[in-house]
């Protein structure tokens, strides 16, 4: 969030501009929570934000850039994507001498992104797509995010024999999708407990490749 500047300074212009795009943000988060991202048009976002369309498009200059942008702000709620560093869980990831610690503290950090954006996919439906340009961005951003998992693993040594730093990531990023998530615990009645769980075995077993970290039915079965 954009701090608060003592009465009586002006802001410069930079802090302008950063608080009318994080106004705009805003009230296109929930104009497109209330009506749908097809229905919204920049000009209700504008009015909205109490600002003239043309600034919602010098920012944005389209609707799915806008909406790649709000899809951002969801990511970590009051910071940006980058900063899950400060994170109790990214601590833990960077950190932790344990490699299954590591692996439960990414599960519980990304399981945390997936409970923001999950509720907003639904809102806007199967159907929506942003520009390919921002789902490049946003695909960059997740496999930094997930290489500094396996980065991690790697420093310790803890990855499973044979098991390369690229394979390691295309592990992870075939099991631990946004749809996979959606469809266990909005479909077929997981609880987020579960599915943190589940996929923890499941990337410890393929990780690190413990017979320690093996699933058990009685795991899945609990939840």
């Amino acid at each position: 969030m954009v701090p608060v500047k003592p009465a009586g300074k002006s802001l410069s212009r930079r802090e302008r501009g950063a608080r009318t795009r994080t106004r705009i943000l805003e009230e296109a988060r929930l104009l497109f929570f209330e009506q749908g991202f097809e229905a919204t048009t920049m000009q209700q976002v504008a009015d909205a934000a109490g600002v003239a369309v043309q600034t919602v498009y010098f920012n944005f200059r389209t609707k799915s850039r806008l909406l790649a942008g709000v899809a951002d702000t969801l990511i970590l709620g009051d910071r940006a994507p980058d900063q899950w560093r400060e994170r109790p869980w990214g601590t833990r990831i960077l950190r932790s001498p344990n490699p299954r610690e590591v692996v439960q503290a990414f599960v519980e950090g990304d399981s945390e992104i997936k409970s923001h954006l999950a509720p907003f996919a639904r809102a806007l439906g199967a159907d929506v797509r942003m520009d390919p340009e921002s789902l490049a961005a946003q695909d960059r951003g997740r496999d930094e995010f997930f290489s500094s998992v396996v980065d991690r693993l790697m420093s310790m040594g803890a990855l499973r024999p044979g098991l390369s730093a690229t394979r390691a990531l295309d592990i992870i990023r075939v099991v631990n999708t946004l749809e996979a998530y959606r469809d266990l615990t909005e479909r077929r009645g997981w609880t987020e407990a579960l599915w943190k769980r589940w996929l923890t075995d499941l990337l410890a077993d393929q990780l690190l490749g413990s017979t320690s970290n093996a699933i058990s039915s009685s795991s899945l079965e609990s939840g």
